[in-house]
This record gives C-alpha cells, sequence and structure tokens, in this order.
C-alpha cells in the first residue's frame, strides 16, 4: 500500500487544514499567492467551503493528501481553472514543512491524473512551476508529466509575475486529430 492517499475535503478539516498551511508558511508563501503573512484560520475555514462547494458544483476538484497509515493531513492537491470545452485543468500541490522529502507529492500528483482522466474525463492536465521553484519542478519530472517549455510571465503569486515551467500530462485515451 502506498504511504498516501487523496481525499476531497470535509467541513470538519478545517482546524487541521490552517494547522497544515500554518506549520508552512515559510515554504509555500514564495510560491502560493494564498499564503499571506496575515493567513488566518477564517481564511482556512474559507478555503474549505469553496472547496467542499467546488467539488458538489465540479467546477474543481481540490483534494486532500492524507497519510494512509495514520489519516493525517500532508498537504493539498487539486485539478482547478477546468476548461471543459478543451478538457483542461491545472494540478497543483503542496506538502507540510513537516512532511517534506517524503514523496506525498508526486503520489498526489499521480492520483490526481489517474482521477481526471478516468473519473472527470479531462485530455490534458498542466503542472505550471515558477522558475525558481526547483521542489516543485522535481515532483512534476518524477511523475513523468512532460516538459514543454517555460511559458513567460505565466503564473501570478500574489502581485508579482513570474516565468513558468510547464509540464502536462496527456490522457492516452484522448481522440486526436489526424495531422494533415
Amino acid at each position: 500500500m502506498s504511504p498516501f492517499t487523496i481525499r476531497p475535503y470535509r467541513l470538519e478539516d478545517m482546524d487541521a487544514v490552517y494547522a497544515a498551511a500554518d506549520e508552512s508558511r515559510d515554504h509555500i508563501a514564495k510560491w502560493m499567492g494564498w499564503m499571506t503573512p496575515d493567513y488566518t484560520r477564517k481564511d482556512a475555514e474559507r478555503w474549505v467551503e469553496h472547496a467542499v462547494a467546488s467539488w458538489a458544483s465540479g467546477l474543481s476538484y481540490e483534494h486532500l493528501i492524507i497519510d494512509a497509515e495514520n489519516g493525517s493531513i500532508v498537504g493539498s492537491c487539486g485539478l482547478n481553472h477546468l476548461n471543459r470545452v478543451n478538457g483542461v485543468c491545472n494540478l497543483g500541490y503542496w506538502v507540510r514543512a513537516s512532511r517534506l522529502g517524503e514523496g506525498a507529492a508526486r503520489q498526489a500528483a499521480l492520483l490526481l491524473r489517474d482521477f481526471g482522466f478516468g473519473t472527470v474525463g479531462l485530455n490534458r492536465l498542466e503542472i505550471v512551476v515558477a522558475v525558481g521553484n526547483p521542489y516543485s519542478r522535481k515532483v512534476a519530472e518524477s511523475t513523468g508529466a512532460v516538459y514543454e517549455g517555460i511559458l513567460r510571465l505565466r503564473l501570478m503569486v500574489g502581485e508579482i509575475s513570474h516565468d513558468s515551467h510547464m509540464y502536462a500530462f496527456l490522457n492516452p485515451a484522448a481522440k486526436v486529430a489526424e495531422a494533415g
């Protein structure tokens, strides 16, 4: 059994989500615009409520990364910014500070890939990594996502624009137009 699994957010996760985010301020704030110096439990509450509602409406599929052995929250991941017309979305992840380097983000990305293709029926899942974020880049590369290059000013973190590495998973079952 894999040491990590994923599951949708639940309203009762609010305190544990806040604790994981609060513990991780220093290493995620540079890459996640929602993590501000004044991030509070109320912010976590709003996020969990949003995640639950977005799942129910099919707007996004946010998950928690869970330690399969003890059920604790290791981080968060999700499929968001869905473009259902083209079957494309963003795949993102973060891991709490005390659980870095254990393979949780890699496992979560692979589970999300399978969920996105198998359950949601998407064709393309994009992992957008700010230039200068070697840890997220390492995760994307370790999953086998295809590197497609650097996109200029592709990612906003707070008020700062970043050039970004683009990785993608492509659904092998997608219907593809013939060349020509």
